[in-house]
């Protein structure tokens, strides 16, 4: 019991000395210098010193502290409860877990210093307003009235210089009075900005601290930089280097490394491979000792391969041809055919459009405007699939298409031109409510480039780079300073602070012979006009009067809007880009400059900061594309070629096809993924042959039965024992189910099919005089998808989708039970089946299945068929509203039913 008093005596004689040491004089506040900073220097220099900062922060003087970190301000004077380092003190996270945390009268020390705030209010008032601070300003508030495009009174108020210089009503300001600026002093009248253009101009009025901030820097003279603020390249490099150290400490990632092509190094102790995708394969099977499924029989081959190249099942001659076929290359003769065939390019064009975030539709609010001219985007992306475009030229067409060539003084707009043109629609698919004033502000624009960098990096480079917008990434080491230099590398085309709405993105370079066409039309339909106008005015009676005034209205009708193309170009001068703090566009950092992301190059010596670095003057985004395109990066192949492969088997090499990052998933196969990216890149980025190599391995030939031990084993499949089975995507479904009917209208290209909206909220896509489009062709309104579409999981495109969900759910069973257009479509399929001229039932069963399914019934199958036909025929006879119908149009009835169930079957929407 002594030995405790004492202990408790000495504790208490240690913490008051402690207590007193640090505590002010009584009634004095606590100082910055003789007692928080050394507390700060003791406790959080080793993540926040002159040598490290941790997300931009450094603890190292008034100055540093108050620039805060790139997640924004550290104190904010008065409101400690406000302020993000006391906050993190409070909480633990600051030190972090291993290091000395702060006591509790350490705590309160600088809780009280915060709370104060008196020496912090004085030091700001020393600090100089810098032109740094100033230009962010005017770009948002002045500059849509007196800049690059716009410059009323002739002044322009987008540097110190051109500020200085002034307008027609001489300088701007006078350096150290700004009461006597101009500039001042229209703001004060509350003509700048001007209160009844501000919604016109998409403009908010300066805040009185805005208005403050601009005072203090004209009465400091005007200082360019803050002598105390570090250069901004360095600064950025800090952030880089302390987000690298950071992701490293964690783990360091695979996909940053190039990828090599090394095959298995004992392929002899497994069984012999047809392919070289097979020794891969089989090698993960021999470790693990699982035995392959056996190769799948030839129908099942021939309707999975088509469905998977085409999106539509083979007909009944092309299974039967294909089945007979002895050549030893049957299948891979099947495999070119597929691949040659036009409707290839709508299946897999499809899925780049997923990735794209393609629609017809501008989204964002619930009006949904609809894109006039984003159909010719799509019609790009199909065609390119189709002529096997290589990826590496495909991606640079995308995201610098308009950088390639001089369009603007072309004597003639060839295809070549046109699609590098149209491809920049790549950058144009985001949802976009700027097309009205009142959502046309800077931070409705922000959320524009944000979901295109978002589209870019997912689909592109599989990385979530979006997430270091408002901090540097958590796990990845993509800091925020290089999210803002991506930024300001597509800022030539995507300006916040120099917008074009919807309506101003297309240009008249359709190729030369389609804007001839369309002028020849236009001068025929003019001069028929013109000679009926005459006549018109010639006419002596009502009636005739009539009938020239309808056949004007007639002839009016014909003209066809002028073809123009959307698309995104270069526009000249980009303003400054400057990082945000938390994303937040009230709160601009530092400035940063164009520049290609560097974060890979830490991790892959091939990748050096010189070449990484070219000069970006002119053609930013093509010196971005031709870095992401080269042959070895170690994201651009992987992240396509682990897309292919998803497709194919329905799961990827890589689970997270959007994150191939440190939270992302780690490859089943990765030295087979690698393998396949260098082929990638070696076969000329070739789609196509990728494809080749993957359909024709055993992997893909596999029979989809799996035994009770294979599934025990791998109960994912992630080792490819057998082939999955999987659910027709959306599109294929309803494609296929027009395909087998008879009335899938074929018609490629051009503007793409309306939908309607039913009463009861259905959407349908409608009829044209040859059946129904392809998906691909049908109107993608963001909010009114067709419903057989939406029902079966095509997304919305919110901004884009690169892995579909894929549900089973109770809607999905009743919408084919119930929709009348399946009901329709059955119909059909039965009238041609009865109309074949044999009333054999078994024939016609065996041709349903044959049409429907790609094979003939089995005998269960036949048995019950022809049981429910012949149920199914009696109940319509009996019926007395079909009392005055013949026997026959009872059997159609019935075989109506029939073919509707097998259309609505397990079997039909699977792909075995």
């Amino acid at each position: 019991m002594l030995s405790r008093l004492v202990l408790l005596a000495l504790f208490a004689i240690t913490v008051g000395y402690s207590t007193s040491a640090l505590a002010p004089a009584h009634g004095a506040s606590p100082v910055l210098e003789e007692q928080v900073l050394p507390i700060l220097t003791a406790k959080c220099s080793g993540c926040h010193g002159a040598d490290k900062q941790e997300g931009g922060f450094r603890a190292t003087g008034m100055a540093a502290i108050l620039a805060g970190s790139d997640s924004g301000l550290a104190i904010v004077a008065g409101r400690p409860e406000a302020s993000r380092l006391y906050e993190r003190i409070k909480s633990g996270e600051m030190p972090p877990e291993g290091e000395t945390k702060l006591t509790l009268e350490e705590t309160k020390l600088i809780h009280d210093w915060i709370a104060d705030g008196r020496e912090i209010r004085a030091f700001e008032n020393r600090v100089s307003v810098t032109t740094t601070r100033i230009v962010p300003l005017m770009l948002l508030r002045c500059v849509p009235c007196h800049g690059h495009r716009r410059r009323e009174a002739d002044l322009d108020l987008r540097s110190k210089e051109s500020i200085l210089r002034g307008g027609k009503s001489g300088p701007a300001v006078i350096s150290g009075k700004p009461e006597e600026s101009l500039l001042v002093q229209r703001i004060h009248a509350g003509e700048m900005p001007p209160r009844r253009q501000l919604v016109s101009v998409s403009v908010k009025p300066m805040e009185a601290t805005e208005v403050a901030l601009i005072e203090r820097w004209i009465a400091d003279d005007m200082p360019h930089a803050d002598p105390d603020q570090r250069d901004s390249q360095l600064q950025l490099d800090s952030l880089s280097e302390n987000q690298t150290r950071e992701s490293e400490r964690r783990k360091n990632p695979w996909s940053f490394q190039s990828p090599r092509a090394i095959l298995p190094s004992n392929p002899s102790s497994f069984p012999a491979c047809s392919t070289e995708i097979d020794t891969f394969v089989e090698a993960e099977l021999h470790e693990r000792k699982l035995t392959p499924a056996i190769t799948a029989d030839r129908v099942t081959l021939i309707r999975r391969l088509s469905l998977d190249l085409t999106g539509l099942p083979p007909t009944p001659d092309e299974i039967d041809a294909f089945v007979a076929d002895s050549h030893p290359l049957a299948y891979q003769r099947l495999a070119e055919r597929l691949l040659a065939s036009p409707h290839y390019g709508p299946r897999w064009g499809r899925h780049w459009l997923d990735v794209a975030g393609y629609a017809d539709s501008e989204g964002a609010q619930n009006e949904d405007r609809i894109r006039p001219n984003m159909w010719r985007y799509r019609d790009y992306v199909i065609r390119a699939f189709n002529e096997d475009k290589p990826y590496d030229r495909f991606l640079r067409e995308q995201i610098a298409g308009d950088e390639l060539a001089d369009y603007e003084n072309a004597d003639v707009i060839t295809d070549e031109l046109y699609d590098n043109l149209v491809a920049t629609g790549f950058l144009r698919t985001a949802p976009d409510r700027t097309f009205a004033n009142i959502t046309n502000f800077v931070p409705d624009r922000l959320e524009v480039i944000a979901d295109e960098i978002q589209i870019l990096g997912s689909a592109v480079l599989g990385l979530t780079i979006h997430c270091a917008r408002c901090h540097s990434h958590k796990f990845d080491s993509i800091s925020q300073g290089d999210y803002y230099q991506l930024a300001a590398l597509l800022k030539g085309a995507l300006d916040e602070h120099d917008w074009l709405g919807p309506q101003e993105r297309t240009l008249n370079l359709v190729t030369t012979s389609e804007r001839q066409d369309w002028e020849l039309d236009e001068k025929t339909i003019t001069a028929q006009v013109t000679q009926l106008q005459e006549q018109l005015r010639a006419a002596m009676t009502a009636e005739a009067k009539t009938s020239l005034e309808e056949q004007v209205k007639q002839a009016e009708a014909l003209r066809r809007p002028e073809p123009r193309i959307r698309a995104l170009w270069s526009r000249g001068e980009p303003s400054p880009t400057f990082l945000l703090k938390r994303g937040n566009y009230l709160t601009p950092g530092i400035e940063v400059p164009p520049q290609i992301p560097t974060f890979l190059s830490r991790s892959d010596s091939s990748f050096a900061e010189d070449q990484l670095r070219p000069p970006l003057t002119t053609k930013r985004r093509l010196a971005f594309a031709q870095w992401l395109t080269r042959d070895d990066h170690p994201l651009t192949a992987r992240v396509m070629v682990n897309r292919i492969w998803q497709h194919h088997f329905g799961r990827a090499l890589v689970t997270t096809p959007g994150n191939f990052g440190v939270m992302g998933d780690t490859p089943s196969h990765p030295e087979l993924l690698d393998w396949l990216s260098v082929k990638f890149v070696q076969d000329g980025w070739s789609v196509k042959q990728l494809q080749r190599a993957i359909v024709t391995s055993d992997a893909y030939c596999r029979s989809s039965q799996a035994t009770a031990d294979q599934i025990a084993a791998d109960p994912d499949n992630r080792f490819l024992t057998h082939m999955p089975l999987r659910r027709m995507e959306a599109e294929v479904l309803r494609d296929s189910l027009l395909f087998v009917t008879d009335q899938l209208d074929e018609t490629f290209y051009g503007p793409p099919g309306d939908v309607e909206v039913q009463p009861d909220g259905l959407v349908t896509s409608k009829r044209t005089p040859r059946g129904w489009r392809r998906s691909a062709f049908v109107l993608h309104r963001r909010t009114k998808l067709p419903t057989l579409l939406e029902t079966f999981d095509s997304p919305q495109m919110g901004p884009n989708c690169v892995q579909r969900n894929v549900s089973i759910v109770a809607p999905q069973a009743l919408h084919l039970l119930n929709d009348t257009a399946v009901h329709g479509w059955a119909q059909n399929l039965a009238e041609q089946i009865a109309q074949n001229g044999t009333d054999n039932v078994d024939a016609k069963i065996h041709q349903v299945y044959r049409i429907a399914l790609g094979r003939e019934a089995g005998s269960e199958e036949l048995a019950l068929s022809k049981s429910s036909l012949s149920q199914l025929e009696e109940q319509w006879r009996a019926n007395p509203e079909n009392r005055d119908e013949s026997q026959q149009q009872a059997k159609v009835r019935a075989l109506t039913n029939f073919c509707h169930a097998i259309l609505n079957s397990a079997a039909f929407s699977y792909i075995d």
